[in-house]
């Protein structure tokens, strides 16, 4: 028995696992995004979690500064400090998740009853690595002590927490990444081929969101005490129910043109009656 502790312990790390499956290229396709990190060491253990499930693009929005200089970063991050010293930073959440096709925000409260259900983490890998086989996702992260915020989940397409046996104690942050890159990194394995849709971005989403808005307006449609954003929300949540193609808002964004051709066009015959009538 010792003698193979020692056959085991010459080996390089990769052949010492016991049980071994390559990543493939759709993972790079994964960004993972965490939001306003606390501590330097969750941002380590993060990025070593990520790397061992062949995950490495890794994202902060207003991480703690001076994180880098953190020897707490660099210990927890172990053999994955170039996962840890490549991620991108920014202040704006919108930056990180701007090409993205599809968002999962993930989350271990109960939410107000307009956000959308949870699914489990392992069906939410499921859809992930669909999406992921020719488009960008963002797996998106809170900060340990409130996890994401109302607002910020209400642009995710998708809300997915880990199934617990009990209420407490939640998972840290670096747990929940490491469940989500491993039901990942699983769903990855057993992927299907790709099937060549052209899926619609945030961006594409927001613009036909914007477009839907203003042709609302324009019919003097006004929401309950005036609360646009309530409506914008609304909308986001209705379009996050799907995984939506190019072409399906591509429809969305002809019907708003016709409709607003429509309305300025009738508003102004309106105008030019009402000005002879008037002679």
């Amino acid at each position: 028995m010792a003698r193979e502790r020692v056959m085991a312990d010459d080996l390089e790390p990769e052949q010492a696992r016991a049980i071994r499956a390559d990543a493939s290229e759709r993972l790079a396709n994964i960004r993972t995004v965490l939001i306003s990190p606390m501590q330097p060491g969750n941002i380590g253990s993060s990025a070593r979690a990520l790397k061992g499930m062949g995950l490495r693009d890794l994202w902060l929005v207003n991480a703690p500064p001076h994180w880098q200089e953190s020897s707490e970063a660099r210990k927890f991050a172990m053999n994955s400090k170039d996962v840890l010293f490549s991620a991108w930073e920014t202040d704006s959440l919108e930056d990180a998740l701007q090409d993205a096709h599809l968002i999962v925000g993930t989350t271990h409260r109960r939410r107000v009853r307009r956000m959308s259900q949870p699914i489990s983490a392992r069906d939410a890998a499921k859809e992930i690595m669909r999406v992921a086989q020719s488009h960008k996702v963002a797996l998106v992260f809170g900060r340990e002590d409130k996890g994401i915020s109302n607002e910020d989940l209400a642009r995710c397409d998708i809300v997915a927490s880990v199934p617990m046996a009990t209420k407490n104690p939640s998972l840290n942050l670096a747990q929940a990444v490491q469940i989500f890159a491993y039901e990942v990194y699983t769903a990855d394995i057993g992927a299907v081929a790709p099937v060549g849709y052209d899926l619609a971005d945030r961006r594409h989403v927001r613009a036909t969101i914007e477009r839907i808005e203003g042709v609302l307006r324009l019919t003097d449609f006004r929401p309950m005490n005036d609360k646009w954003e309530v409506i914008r929300t609304a909308l986001e949540r209705f379009f996050g129910r799907a995984v939506l193609e190019k072409r399906d808002l591509d429809v969305l964004m002809k019907v708003c043109h016709d409709v607003d051709g429509y309305i300025r066009r009738n508003v102004q015959a309106g105008t030019s009656s009402d000005g002879k009538d008037g002679e």
